[in-house]
C-alpha cells in the first residue's frame, strides 16, 4: 500500500512529461509538414533593410498566396533580379500588371528610396510575410558563414549518435535495477511471514522462554 502511494506521483509525473513530449512532437510534425508541403516557409533575416519590423537575426514566416491577393504594403519574399541566388524580403510599393506577369516595385522599410530593380512575379502564387520571430534567426545568420553549414551537419549527426547511445544505456540500466519503491520494510518476507532484521542473542532467547507445567521449557509463541 505504501509503495503504491509513493509510486503514484512518479507515475503522474511520467504521464505528464510523456504528454508534453507528444504535444511538442505533434506541433513540430505539423509545422514540418506545412513547411515541406510548400504552404509556408521560414527564412532567416540576414540584413537590417527591413528594420524595425524585421530585425537582423530574426526569422520571417511566409505563406504561399495567390498573386491576385497581393497588394501594396505587403511584405513579400523573392529572388533578387540581379542576384538570383539571394532571397530578399521587402515591402511592395507599386503593383503593375504586365504581359509577362505582375510587375512589382519594392523597398526596404529602413531604406530611403525604392529598390533599383523591378520584380516580375510569374506563375500563380507568391510568398507573403505572415509574422516574424526576433532573435530566432541568429543561428541561420551564423550558418550562412563560410564552412559553418558543413560543421553543423557533422555536429548534428554526432549529437544524434550520442543521444541514441545514451538512451540505450539508460534503458539497459533501468531494466537491470529494480525500482527502489518495490523493496519495503526492514527485512524480507519468508514463507511463514515477515522476518525482522534484528538477530536475537541466545541469552535473550533463554530469558524469553517460559516454564512449562511439566518442568520443561516452552518456546515463546
Amino acid at each position: 500500500m505504501g509503495a503504491n502511494r509513493r509510486g503514484r506521483p512518479r507515475r503522474v509525473r511520467r504521464l505528464l512529461s510523456n504528454a508534453a513530449l507528444v504535444v511538442v512532437l505533434v506541433l513540430t510534425g505539423l509545422g514540418a509538414a506545412a513547411v515541406f508541403s510548400g504552404q509556408y516557409q521560414v527564412r532567416p533575416i540576414l540584413s537590417g533593410s527591413m528594420r524595425p519590423g524585421l530585425a537582423l537575426g530574426g526569422v520571417v514566416v511566409t505563406e504561399r498566396v495567390p498573386i491576385s491577393a497581393l497588394k501594396v504594403r505587403d511584405v513579400v519574399v523573392f529572388h533578387r533580379p540581379d542576384r538570383p541566388e539571394e532571397l530578399v524580403a521587402h515591402r511592395i510599393v507599386l503593383l503593375t500588371p504586365g504581359a509577362s506577369g505582375l510587375l512589382v516595385k519594392t523597398q526596404g522599410d529602413a531604406n530611403a528610396v525604392a529598390d533599383p530593380w523591378t520584380v516580375t512575379f510569374r506563375g500563380d502564387t507568391a510568398y507573403r510575410a505572415v509574422f516574424s520571430v526576433p532573435l530566432a534567426g541568429y543561428v541561420g545568420v551564423w550558418a550562412h558563414s563560410a564552412g559553418v553549414s558543413r560543421a553543423l551537419v557533422v555536429f548534428g549527426l554526432l549529437l544524434a549518435a550520442v543521444g541514441a547511445v545514451g538512451a540505450v544505456v539508460q534503458w539497459r540500466r533501468s531494466a537491470r535495477v529494480a525500482p527502489p519503491d518495490e523493496i519495503e520494510g526492514d527485512g524480507a518476507a519468508g514463507d511463514s511471514g515477515n522476518v525482522e532484521g534484528r538477530r536475537v542473542a541466545p541469552s535473550e532467547e533463554l530469558l524469553e522462554c517460559e516454564a512449562a507445567p511439566d518442568g520443561g521449557a516452552r518456546a515463546p509463541q
